[in-house]
């Protein structure tokens, strides 16, 4: 079942949600709020996990598991920046980035060696599984390494307009016709 909401409609469900408080809702575009619906309607993100960069961005939190933001370097979208968000679902991800990095070979030796000293199979076990999850996902988030998708915005007179959420498995083309859509049912004040 696919819900259709006006703007109105998607302010006053964003105004009542903690999620988004302290935001200005002017700056979020329809496209923005309507996925944010769709996505916490289907349990795909947690609505705090998506306004959590826009927080960061906007100076109403200070902690970040994600890098910078960051602009694209790539049509149609250069000139537009995006900011990583994160959640739980992209803890296997993160794991296996890790692993697969040079640091996470090492992490991964290093934890083998020790878990090798474990007296019997059960506190090996122990060890392994601990060291192997909870260290990298906190050495990725300490060092603002996670990854996940993304917060697509604009910058104009010094207000950063956010656009769209996008997706890895998205091609640039798609994300700039949302973006695009965005942009016209808003009558927001730049062209890109």
């Amino acid at each position: 079942m696919v819900a259709s909401l006006s703007r109105e409609e998607l302010i006053a469900w964003a105004a009542e949600s903690v999620a988004f408080y302290g935001l200005d809702l002017s700056r979020l575009s329809t496209v923005l709020l309507a996925q944010a619906h769709s996505f916490e309607i289907r349990r795909t993100f947690s609505t705090f996990d998506l306004t959590q960069p826009i927080k960061l961005l906007e100076g109403l939190s200070s902690s970040s598991a994600t890098g910078q933001e960051d602009q694209f370097q790539h049509a149609p979208l250069t000139g537009l920046y995006k900011k990583h968000f994160t959640s739980p679902r992209f803890l296997p991800t993160n794991l296996l980035n890790f692993l697969r990095s040079k640091e996470g070979g090492r992490h991964l030796n290093e934890v083998l060696d020790k878990a090798a000293q474990a007296d019997g199979c059960d506190a090996f076990t122990k060890y392994l599984s601990h060291h192997m999850v909870i260290d990298p996902i906190e050495i990725k988030s300490s060092s603002n390494k996670m990854t996940g998708e993304w917060v697509v915005f604009h910058k104009h007179e010094g207000k950063n307009y956010y656009l769209t959420f996008g997706l890895h498995s998205e091609t640039n083309d798609e994300i700039y016709k949302r973006i695009a859509f965005a942009c016209e049912f808003d009558s927001l004040p730049f062209k890109l």
